[in-house]
Formats: structure tokens, sequence, C-alpha cells
């Protein structure tokens, strides 16, 4: 009855044109169907490791799905099933499914074959020093990325299909005798309870994580470089690898490690520090730097040197623009360059990019429109919004500065300072896994607050105390 089952289910996937192909084979008087789609499967391992040993057995014995499993068919992943149901999701999926007439169950043999992106360098996280392999697309080239850098025993992967339509793989990473088990297990419960018809990149996950769609500021980390997400795996987080998608995820992670860079924990210890105090810095000046020339030229420009008063007073003789305008225009001005240059080819974008601010730049002071101060606020801002070592932090304050802009043009500097406490009462209200996201600063915490600092592995022997990891040490 129930082969009858088994066969009546390839009557039918014949029947609906799924883009299904079906190979049947005859040897000793058994019937043989290999079900697959020619555009997800290696037809040269089909033919060469399941076609030619079936045809070619000659042996007495009669021909059964043991002995294919056993010592016929050469595919080293390979499962029997009996469950017809799943027979079409297994050949979506790109495997191979082989019908017997004499048995009740089928063979699944993983003949999958997807087109696919070499391992390069990574893109996204520039590095002077460190590994040059990014991820790719294929979700196994990651993990054989991961694996070769972590041979511990202790390192889980766990495997999810997500979308009912996309039937998507995501794979929950970390090492099991480090990471926090109710941060695993809340990752596990979001990701169980996704249904949506299709997931084709990290970015859907990272919306899911989110404890609040409406944040502003990221809770999720982006990860290029397989060295950093192993690194992040070492310190007893979670990395989240999806199919597709050449970007891993990476929580939980806290707001001050977002300016963090792989670099800083390969060079010398001084520089280090340097480099993450410079980041800071450039993090401020993009958020409040246009914000603050509105505040003096408008409100206090008794603060300046007199003799400088005189000459930006003669600068600003022509703009027909009061400063909250001429800084709001300017700033609007480079986003539709930052854009633009993005959107474009490779080829000409970043020309574009570099020529249209200079030229642009240049005209409007010519034309009267800008002073020559602001192109260079304008400019310096722009610099700095790409200091992070992270760039999903930089996003919210794309729009965070026309905010600060706003409240600064009405209210001079109370509206100044203000908006900066709107923003930190906002970022201490947002946890991620029930951290804190401006940890180790809220609750302080001085040694996990040097450490991130000092970034050195020799100095910082344990691991940070926001993670509440089960192994505290890290020597």
């Amino acid at each position: 009855m129930k082969k009858n089952k088994l066969f009546n289910k390839v009557k039918e996937l014949i029947r609906e044109n799924k883009g299904i192909s079906i190979r049947k084979l005859s040897n000793r008087g058994i019937d043989i169907f290999i079900l697959y789609i020619q555009q997800l499967t290696d037809r040269e391992r089909l033919s060469i490791e399941i076609i030619k040993p079936i045809l070619d057995y000659g042996k007495k014995d009669i021909l059964d799905i043991d002995k294919m499993v056993s010592s016929i068919i050469y595919i080293d992943d390979i499962s029997i099933d009996n469950d017809i149901n799943k027979i079409s999701d297994y050949i979506l999926k790109g495997k191979s499914v082989i019908i017997i007439s004499n048995d009740e169950r089928y063979i699944v043999a993983d003949t999958t074959k997807v087109g696919k992106r070499e391992i390069k360098s990574p893109e996204i996280e520039s590095t002077l020093r460190g590994a040059k392999d990014s991820f790719n697309e294929n979700l196994d080239d990651n993990l054989s990325l991961i694996r070769y850098r972590i041979k511990d025993p202790e390192l889980k992967v766990d495997n999810y299909s997500i979308g009912r339509r996309s039937k998507t793989n995501v794979a929950v990473i970390y090492i099991k005798d480090i990471a926090n088990e109710k941060y695993v297990d809340e990752i596990k419960n979001k990701l169980e309870s996704i249904d949506i018809d299709g997931i084709f990149e990290s970015g859907y996950i990272q919306k899911f994580l989110l404890n609040n769609a409406y944040n502003l500021f990221p809770q999720t980390g982006i990860i290029e470089r397989s060295d950093t997400a192993c690194a992040h795996l070492i310190e007893g987080k979670i990395c989240i690898l999806v199919e597709g998608s050449n970007l891993a995820l990476v929580v939980p992670k806290v707001f001050i490690e977002f300016i963090d860079a792989g670099d800083d924990h390969y060079d010398n210890i001084y520089l280090s520090i340097f480099s993450k105090f410079i980041r800071v810095l450039c993090f401020m000046i993009a958020l409040t730097l246009s914000a603050a020339y509105v505040a003096v030229v408008s409100f206090h420009p008794d603060i300046l040197p007199p003799q400088y008063i005189l000459t930006l007073a003669s600068s600003r003789a022509t703009v027909p623009f009061n400063a909250l305008l001429e800084a709001g225009i300017m700033e609007m001005v480079a986003e539709i360059l930052r854009e633009a240059s993005i959107r474009l080819p490779q080829q000409i974008g970043p020309a574009i990019g570099i020529v249209g601010t200079i030229v642009i730049g240049q005209a409007a002071v010519a034309a009267g429109l800008v002073s020559p101060l602001m192109v260079i606020i304008v400019a310096l801002s722009i610099m700095s919004s790409f200091a992070a070592g992270d760039f999903t932090i930089i996003k919210p304050i794309r729009i965070l500065k026309f905010m600060m802009l706003f409240f600064t043009g009405v209210l001079g500097i109370f509206g100044f300072v203000m908006g900066l406490i709107i923003i930190t009462i906002n970022m201490c209200s947002i946890n991620t896994l029930g951290t804190s996201y401006v940890a180790p600063l809220s609750p302080f915490n001085l040694r996990d607050l040097v450490n991130y600092f000092l970034g050195d592995i020799t100095i910082t022997k344990k691991r940070p105390k926001l993670l509440k990891t089960r192994d505290k040490t890290r020597q």
C-alpha cells in the first residue's frame, strides 16, 4: 500500500510540472525513479555516483534500499525516509530522491550544486592587518571558515529552516561552554517564532531580533570577516549565518563595541587606544559639528575670538540663508551625494562622489550660497562618519544630526544640549538580550571599560562581565 503511494507521488509530481526531472532506471526487473531539479543538482555526481553504480549492479541478489545505501551508491551524504509529504521539500532543496518499486521507503542523496562566489577579501570591513578572507553567500563555505579557525568540540551549530516559501537555512553558532545559555535560548525562540513567506538576507533576521522595531540604533553587529566572527564566538557571543547572505550577525552587541575594529586587537596597545579615541571623536563630530556651527553663528558668536567674528561675518555677508537653512541644505546635499555614489556602478561611484563634492562645494561658495567654513564643516562631518568600525552605527547618526540641527536652530545652545540628552536617554532605554545598550558605562564596570580600550589579549584575561558567560576566563 505504501509503495503505491510513492508511485502515486511520482505521478503527482509529473502532473504538477514543478520543474522536477525524473530519471527512470530498471535493473533485474526492479523499477527505480530518481527525482531531482536540474538547476540545483550536480548532474555529473548524479550520473557517476548514483546512476552508473545502479546500472552496473549485476549480482544475483535482489536490489533493495538497504543494499543501495550500504554498497552501491557512492554519495557520502545519504539517508532513508518514508514520509511521502517530505519528498517535494527534499527535491526543492536540491537533493535527489530515489524511489524503488520493491520498498516502501525512499533514499535522499545530497547532490546539491548552487552557483556561488569565491571567497574574496572583505569589502566592508577593510583591514591593514588581519585575515583577508570574508564570508560569501554560501552557508557551507561560511561554516567552513569558522570551523577552520575554531576546532573546539564545544562549537555548536544549530540549523533552522525559516520562510514558508523560501525555506532559507539559518545557522546559529556558539561555543556551548562559554556562551550564556539564556541568550542562546532567547535567540532560538525568536527564530522559531518567525512566520514569514521568505528570508533572503541576514537583514530580515536582524529585524526580527530587535526588541522594538522602532529603535533607531542597531542592536546586532554586522560581520563580513571570518576572523572577527571567531573572535566574537570566543568572547562568548552568538553568531548567526543566513543562506544567501555574505554578512553574519553577532549578538549581543552594545554601543561602544560598534566603534571597535578588528585591527585594534592586532596592533600595538597604544595605537589601539589612540585609534578608539579618534573614532569616538569622529562619532561626536558626525553627530554635532553642524549643530554646533549653527549654535555659534546664530546665538553665541561672542565665544569666538573677536578677529575671527569679523572674518566669519564677512564670509557670510553674501549668504542669503540663515545658519540653520545653510547647514541643513549643505548636509542634505552631502547625503544626496553619499546616496548617489553608493547606487552608482562601482567603477564610477567613487569618482562621482569626490568630483561632485568638490565641484558643488566650490560652486556654492563662488555663488555666495554658503560660507567656506560651512563647506569645511560638512566635509569633516562626512569624513568622520566613515571612521566607525561597524558602519551600521553611522546610519542613525545620518538622521539624528538633522534633529540636532533643528533643535539647535530653534532653541540655541539649550536645544543642542536637549538633543544630546534625548539621544542619551533613548540609548539608555535600549537593551539587547537583557544587556544594557550603553554597558559598561551604565551599569558602570571599570574592568570592562578599561579592557575595551586596551584591547590587548595579554592584559584582558577576563571575558566581558556584561555577557554573563559560563567560562569567564580567557587565559
